[in-house]
């Protein structure tokens, strides 16, 4: 069926992938976003969303349809740099920072994409544990006591997805492929059965509130759009002549599809159980009798499994893009045994804070992604040089600092810091737009005055 095992297996990591290497086309985007946004993170994020905001089901389904337009794009458009270049998107990276520049960010994205790896482990498997404990899982116990039953399930969901990362492009895809349509039917059964057993929220059902609507439309916005560092490692495979637009529409479509569909059922699970606990017990406890929790938690466990292949695979290559001299499977191995270990010993208090500090690094992405496109769209229209990566690109870094910094009064991150213009807003977290925005407008001034000043002198 599959031929070679050679053949299966990726040769490659941050090399560039030649046009006779491509064997994907604009459509593979589309699976790979659905299944990998099937997940946890967007359920826990629809149920959030309900606890903070309190808006009607009507408002809520537009704030979310609106966030996750807006943050869906950047991850598009950054899809599409993949076919462009050939390359995976940190080391796309360094056409606009510099070698330097691009390490630096490259490690950004390591802390970002171990980071999530590690904690959709521990939500993986506190789904795997709960399956084949049941109410056991619940039992008071002290933080050391009974240890030994977490390890087992960490193991697995790590493992599992360790095996995918090492084997690299060929079977992720063909793993998310067939994600999106079991996480898909999976999801469509829950949602089901909480619909018949509990009901459809009323449209009336809580109100309307302009904070409230900003915060759900920001936190939309900064999960999907926190996808956009991974984009281009898995559409550099795609045919060089596929359309742009074809690349963007499938990218956008299978990531804001899938998430706000996970949303909208983590919003019904708030309305009808009042529970502060994490997102793997509020399955457990609202589709009993326990056979449809099996199917809920199940889908946890996959939709970790989905999402985390994407976080290892990039994680690797983010190593690799800063200059570590080492083999991507041997990178691979080392991560997951780091990873096993630190989700052991965090696993009982890692969901209540974790979360936030990973949501409190996506600073970064927007400023960065603010640059990439300017770079990419406005200044180079797509016309890239891919030998242009000398040097440390400090305006690029001192404007990225910058948008950073002229950020920080609009930020809320619910802990550390309250912007003052964040608190003037009702505490709602704009950063992400302001720090993109002043990105792409002063990176775009100056690169393009370089470019006539360049053309004119060499007139």
């Amino acid at each position: 069926m599959f031929g070679r095992t050679t053949d299966i297996l990726e040769k490659k990591d941050i090399q560039r992938i030649t046009d006779i290497e491509r064997d994907k086309n604009a459509g593979s985007q589309f699976f790979l976003w659905f299944a990998s946004n099937l997940t946890i993170g967007d359920l826990a994020l629809g149920s959030l969303i309900y606890a903070i905001t309190g808006l009607s089901f009507t408002w809520m389904f537009v704030s979310i349809l609106i966030g996750n337009l807006l943050g869906g794009t950047l991850l598009a458009l950054m899809s599409v740099t993949g076919p462009r270049t050939g390359l995976p998107q940190m080391m796309i990276g360094r056409i606009s920072f510099g070698e330097l520049g691009g390490r630096v960010m490259a490690f950004l994205q390591w802390l970002n994409s171990v980071g999530w790896f590690i904690f959709n482990s521990v939500i993986a498997a506190s789904a795997l544990l709960i399956i084949f404990e049941g109410e056991r899982a619940f039992a008071p116990q002290s933080p050391f006591s009974g240890m030994h039953q977490y390890l087992v399930p960490i193991i697995v969901a790590v493992v599992v997805v360790a095996f995918l990362a090492f084997a690299g492009q060929r079977i992720i895809h063909m793993f998310e492929k067939l994600m999106s349509a079991v996480l898909g039917i999976l999801f469509v059964v829950i949602l089901i059965y909480i619909v018949g057993n509990y009901g459809f929220p009323s449209l009336a059902t809580g109100g309307f509130s302009a904070v409230g609507f900003g915060l759900s439309v920001a936190l939309t916005f900064s999960y999907i759009m926190s996808w956009g560092p991974y984009a281009a490692d898995y559409s550099r495979y795609v045919k060089d002549d596929a359309p742009p637009s074809s690349v963007f529409l499938a990218t956008l479509g299978g990531g804001v599809i899938a998430s706000v569909f996970v949303e909208i059922i983590g919003y019904i699970i708030a309305t009808n159980i009042s529970s502060s606990s994490e997102i793997s017990a509020q399955i457990f406890s609202i589709l009993a009798p326990l056979h449809a929790s099996i199917i809920g938690l199940f889908a946890i466990f996959l939709g970790g499994m989905s999402a985390n292949a994407l976080n290892l695979y990039s994680n690797s290559l983010s190593m690799k893009s800063m200059g570590i001299k080492a083999r991507r499977t041997t990178i691979v191995l080392y991560v997951v045994l780091v990873s096993i270990v630190v989700s052991y010993f965090l696993y009982q208090n890692y969901y209540s804070y974790f979360e936030d500090f990973l949501l409190l690094l996506d600073y970064w992405i927007t400023p960065w992604l603010g640059i990439m496109i300017a770079d990419f769209f406005i200044v180079r229209r797509m016309r890239v040089d891919l030998t242009d990566s000398k040097g440390s690109a400090v305006p690029a870094l001192l404007i990225y600092v910058s948008s950073i910094l002229v950020s920080i009064p609009f930020m809320n991150p619910g802990y550390l810091i309250v912007g003052p213009l964040s608190n003037y807003f009702g505490g709602v977290d704009i950063s992400y737009f302001v720090s993109f925005v002043f990105a792409v407008v002063l990176y775009s001034t100056y690169a393009l005055r370089k470019r006539t000043v360049r053309t004119s002198n060499a007139v």
